[in-house]
């Protein structure tokens, strides 16, 4: 059974706030659309359902354009959308991939499609520490926020495969992850952002 990949994504009119020093909020919206849609188009390239994870209606209809479903969010933070995800999976496997990863590819998302087929769970780093891609099997006590690598690590059961790519390295959070993105070969799209 293929996992349903689930993208929490917020509203494009707020996100992004911590460019706010390189880009003004339209750039940021344009910024944040985009790198969902690679995002988006990235996880549909596996073949595997994907599913936006929002409680915002132009996230929501923002997603059926791009021909996935949609799930609502709680609003509770990422946790709780992840949970979400989660039970909208019901019996099938799930994978949660953020959506501010510049740099992914579809060859970063098959190892993890095609490993749940013999693990428990799977999950990617970003360089900070956090948690770029959680994946597994029925319920998980999700701990999003600073240094969640370490906690969803030891939180999942069985031990969880590590998957390290480029792809998910790089999540987008501030002035300094948008330079590095850029400086990459699959982030020179980013150079209309400088």
């Amino acid at each position: 059974m293929q996992p349903l990949i689930a993208i929490p994504v917020k509203p494009f009119g707020v996100a992004k706030r911590r460019l706010s020093p390189v880009l003004d909020a339209k750039r940021r919206s344009v910024l944040g659309r985009e790198i969902a849609a690679r995002t988006v188009a990235a996880a549909r390239a596996t073949g595997a359902p994907v599913a936006v994870v929002t409680a915002d209606s132009g996230v929501e209809a923002w997603a059926r354009n791009q021909g996935v479903g949609v799930i609502a969010d709680p609003g509770q933070g990422l946790s709780a959308a992840a949970c979400a995800a989660v039970a909208a999976a019901g019996s099938r496997p799930w994978i949660i991939l953020h959506a501010d990863l510049p740099l992914i590819a579809p060859s970063d998302l098959a190892p993890v499609v095609a490993g749940l087929e013999t693990a428990g769970s799977m999950i990617a780093p970003s360089y900070d520490g956090g948690t770029s891609v959680l994946a597994g099997f029925g319920v998980f006590p999700f701990h999003y926020g600073p240094a969640s690598f370490r906690r969803h690590v030891a939180l999942a059961r069985p031990a969880p495969v590590v998957i390290v790519r480029v792809g998910f390295a790089v999540d987008l959070d501030g002035p300094s992850d948008l330079l590095t993105a850029s400086r990459h070969p699959r982030g020179v799209w980013l150079a209309d952002f400088l």
